[in-house]
């Protein structure tokens, strides 16, 4: 049954995002940016803020820093999670430890970026696969209570239910789905010709009551009748206008009906009757409530068609399951293997992985980007930028297989110690490997690996495992060598003193045969930049 709009419909409204932080320039950075791409952004400078906007407006996605005065993060996300567990999280903070990410996620977090944003696209991205999730995850929900609404229809007409209590149920049952004021059952008499109202049910006051008679072809259900489609009239005044001598229209007008829907009833072939909606409100019907509304009907006139209609909509829901299912283990799929290495890393019983892992990948992305917009970079792409930035993190995952013996030794190692510590990187490696067959491979995963395992390979030769040289080496695990080359020689470790900036710089300038000439070149002319880094994430 093809669906026809006679006036069109009205325009989608925009999602709306609430940016929660403390900072007024943050708010108005983001609130533009976001509002350029399309969205509607509400802003609230604390949690408490927050949760009065939310009491106040719908919204589609909540944005939100962790280290807030009055309400902190922390405590929103929690409140989030009783009061409005289906609006998607996000956290962006730049102060974020390894427990902040793990607890953010575990109070309903859908995503956790940093500050400050060093590729806009990362949030867009972010809000995208958010808002998308969102919206199959209602549509499934939607199309589920669908589902059991039309179940429990089909129960009833199987316990021979009469026509009145069949309809007074559509009527309760429909108004969850179609925006109406009247619902009306209208058949047609064939000895007749004429169309007779049999059961109404309305909120308003009806002046075209029940048993009252008029001529088919001096109505606005003519049409459907003879073409067997859904007449949408969006309008109803200005087509009383133009057809006058509807008696219907007339009588829906008078009673302050604006719109109307009418879906002819089919049997064998042959419109035997009509249910007509109506709402005082233009525009009330849409293209996309017709699916569901032909289910029902058919559902009526047909009660032999209804598994197979049911069968269609499982279909459909199912379909639909396996899609937020598909788009779910994409998203999850690199924050599993991050938190799991996070969570490893923290077993190793290092008091300053949390601060060392933020360091390198802030070093990591700072000289990649440098290099992304050089004459030497341009086969270097944002997802790259992002990979790097995740990925660098997991260098060096391995470790957690060391025994604390030797990777917490106090002094220096002896030959056979430090054959065991090179071995990180293949045990990293293939706990990466083994991670990817479970998950399955994307670009994060492989640069992870790459990292993971060359990082300590040199550019004249003389690293380990493999004794790569040169552009042997994958560009990320070269970046990745002078970032960890740096920040080991300015942290403390459990048998040396921390350098400082310039003394290892020099050390490095000393040895710089192990790195990449150009990548070692971006690195001293941005070790002023390197060095805020390092004292911001002491």
């Amino acid at each position: 049954m093809a669906a026809n709009g006679t006036n069109g419909n009205r325009a989608t409204t925009r999602e709306r995002i609430l940016v929660v932080d403390d900072e007024q320039t943050i708010r108005e950075i983001l609130s533009k940016y976001i509002t350029q791409l399309g969205y509607e952004v509400v802003t609230a400078e604390d949690g408490m803020h927050a949760l009065e906007k939310l009491a106040a407006l719908p919204f589609d996605l909540v944005l939100t820093d962790l280290k807030m005065p009055k309400m902190d993060g922390r405590e929103l996300l929690k409140r989030l999670a009783e009061a409005y567990p289906d609006i998607p999280k996000i956290v962006l903070t730049g102060l974020g430890t390894d427990e902040d990410i793990i607890l953010a996620l575990k109070t309903g977090a859908y995503d956790f970026l940093t500050k400050p944003i060093i590729d806009f696209e990362i949030l867009h991205h972010a809000l995208k696969r958010a808002l998308e999730r969102k919206r199959l995850n209602d549509e499934r929900t939607r199309y589920a209570d669908q589902q059991t609404h039309i179940t429990e229809i089909v129960s009833m007409l199987n316990r021979g239910s009469e026509t009145e209590e069949i309809f007074k149920t559509l009527s309760t049952t429909l108004k969850r789905f179609i925006p109406f004021n009247r619902l009306t059952l209208a058949l047609i008499d064939e000895t007749t010709g004429s169309v007779v109202t049999k059961y109404i049910e309305s909120d308003q006051q009806v002046l075209l009551g029940r048993g009252e008679e008029f001529p088919l072809e001096r109505s606005s259900l003519n049409d459907a009748a003879e073409r067997k489609v859904v007449i949408i009239i969006n309008d109803l005044e200005r087509y009383y206008t133009e057809h006058a001598s509807s008696v219907n229209a007339k009588r829906l007008l008078e009673e302050g009906m604006r719109s109307s829907l009418v879906l002819p009833l089919i049997i064998n072939d042959r419109t035997r009757g009509f249910l007509i909606f109506a709402s005082v409100t233009p525009h009330s019907f849409k293209e996309d409530h017709i699916s569901f509304l032909e289910s029902i009907v058919g559902q009526i006139s047909f009660s032999i068609q209804r598994g197979e209609l049911l069968s269609e909509l499982e279909t459909h829901t199912e379909k639909l399951e396996q899609l937020v299912e598909t788009r779910t283990r994409e998203v999850l799929k690199t924050q599993k293997v991050t938190i799991f290495a996070l969570s490893k890393l923290a077993d190793a019983r290092d008091v300053d992985t949390g601060q060392h892992l933020e360091r390198i990948r802030r070093f990591c992305a700072l000289i990649a980007q440098v290099l992304k917009y050089s004459e030497h970079g341009k086969h270097i792409t944002n997802q790259y930028l992002r990979d790097l930035y995740d990925s660098s993190i997991l260098h060096d995952i391995g470790k957690v297989g060391i025994p604390d013996a030797i990777l917490l030794k106090q002094g220096p190692l002896t030959a056979e110690e430090f054959d065991i510590i090179k071995t990180h990187t293949t045990i990293g490696f293939n706990s990466l490997r083994s991670a990817s067959k479970d998950l399955g491979e994307d670009t994060f995963l492989n640069m992870a690996m790459d990292i993971t395992l060359y990082h300590h390979e040199r550019w004249d030769g003389l690293g380990y495992p493999y004794g790569l040289k040169g552009d042997e080496i994958p560009l990320s695990s070269r970046i990745v060598a002078i970032s960890d080359v740096y920040d080991a020689l300015t942290s403390k470790r459990p048998y040396k003193a921390p350098y400082e900036h310039e003394m290892a710089v020099e050390i490095m300038k000393d040895e710089q045969s192990h790195f990449d000439p150009l990548l070692f070149k971006i690195f001293l002319e941005n070790n002023e930049e390197i060095d805020r880094i390092r004292r911001e994430f002491k």
